[in-house]
């Protein structure tokens, strides 16, 4: 069975925040609003938090490399 579409009409300006959110996160413009309605609806999807971790993880060692090199 596949998932209902919820659309709507927002600003420009949301727009453009969206997918900036979602370039400077490595996600799609879908994911960031999905994750915007979880929140507003107190709902977290627990696999999204784990790709965020695992993607911080991944930037702290590389933070860490960087750091060494100066």
């Amino acid at each position: 069975m596949s998932k209902p579409i919820a659309s709507a009409r927002i600003p420009h300006s949301w727009d453009e925040q969206i997918r900036a959110i979602a370039q400077e996160t490595g996600r799609t413009p879908s994911d960031v609003v999905k994750e915007a309605i979880s929140l507003y609806l107190e709902k977290t999807d627990p696999t999204g938090v784990a790709s965020m971790a695992r993607r911080l993880a991944a930037l702290e060692k590389q933070v860490k490399k960087l750091v060494q090199l100066f």
